[in-house]
């Protein structure tokens, strides 16, 4: 029904809006007497919608109340569905944003886990690079991809770093790239275990089918040329569900292994 008065007094204040709107375009050229007749129009205006809406309802009320009745119940029936419609997309916009992060809230998090993730991958390739054919890193900003610290996708942040070849003839293969994603994830996982981060707190994570993951990932390694680009992840459930479903579709391409879960055999 609000809807509906909103309406009504738009269209009754319509001629005042009309005056000030075209007051602002006329008053800076001084022109009293168009100011004059855009005043007197606008109140004309005014006076024959507030008439006719009067004259109209005394008229419906006194000779037709079954109309009026009939309208009522008509823009009554409009207001309710129109009211329940937008109870029910507002329930869902909730839904959504209750099980997934909004983008704001997942930048936030990603802007204060990039120095912490950067640590922990600046100290896990000082220490694994020559292994997989890089060079070792000497600064914290060696290994940053200006403009490019993370990436927000299926509700993860995948945190990227670069790490420069030894060899940028040296083209690698997919099976090589894999064999150096377990070695520097071994590595990662040793030096966390060890105790290199205490203050970071950080333990490892067992999936909804009952394998455990290390607290930090590296999820991918590329050979781009001259670099490795090296993605990272902090595990997180959505983070193991993703992991199961790549599995799932390598396995249905038959491209992967069995699918892991408890009583999965490495």
């Amino acid at each position: 029904m609000m809807w509906f008065i909103e309406k009504l007094l738009s269209l009754l204040t319509f001629p005042v809006k009309w005056f000030w709107e075209s007051f602002e375009r006329y008053k800076d050229t001084k022109s009293v007497g168009k100011i004059i007749l855009l005043f007197a129009g606008s109140l004309t205006g005014l006076v024959l919608l507030g008439g006719t809406l009067i004259w109209c309802t005394s008229y419906l009320l006194s000779y037709h109340i079954e109309w009026v009745v009939i309208a009522g119940l008509v823009i009554w029936l409009y207001a309710y569905i129109k009211s329940r419609m937008d109870n029910k997309k507002a329930d869902m916009a909730a839904d959504v944003s209750a099980a997934d992060p909004s983008s704001a809230e997942m930048q936030a998090q990603a802007e204060k886990g990039y120095p912490i993730m950067r640590n922990i991958m600046f100290q896990t390739l000082k220490e694994a690079a020559a292994d997989i054919g890089g060079l070792a890193p000497r600064l914290l900003q060696e290994i940053e991809i200006p403009g490019m610290h993370y990436m927000l996708a299926n509700g993860i942040n995948f945190y990227q770093f670069q790490l420069n070849k030894a060899d940028p003839r040296m083209q690698y293969q997919p099976a090589d790239l894999s064999e150096f994603q377990a070695l520097v994830q071994a590595v990662c996982s040793r030096l966390i275990h060890a105790g290199n981060f205490p203050t970071l707190g950080m333990q490892d994570c067992m999936d909804a089918y009952g394998n455990w993951h290390d607290a930090v990932c590296v999820d991918v390694i590329e050979d781009v040329g001259n670099t490795f680009i090296i993605q990272a992840v902090f595990t997180t459930p959505a983070y193991t569900e993703y992991l199961h479903q790549k599995q799932l579709n390598r396995q249905a391409l038959g491209t992967g292994g069995p699918v892991p879960d408890a009583t999965w055999n490495k």
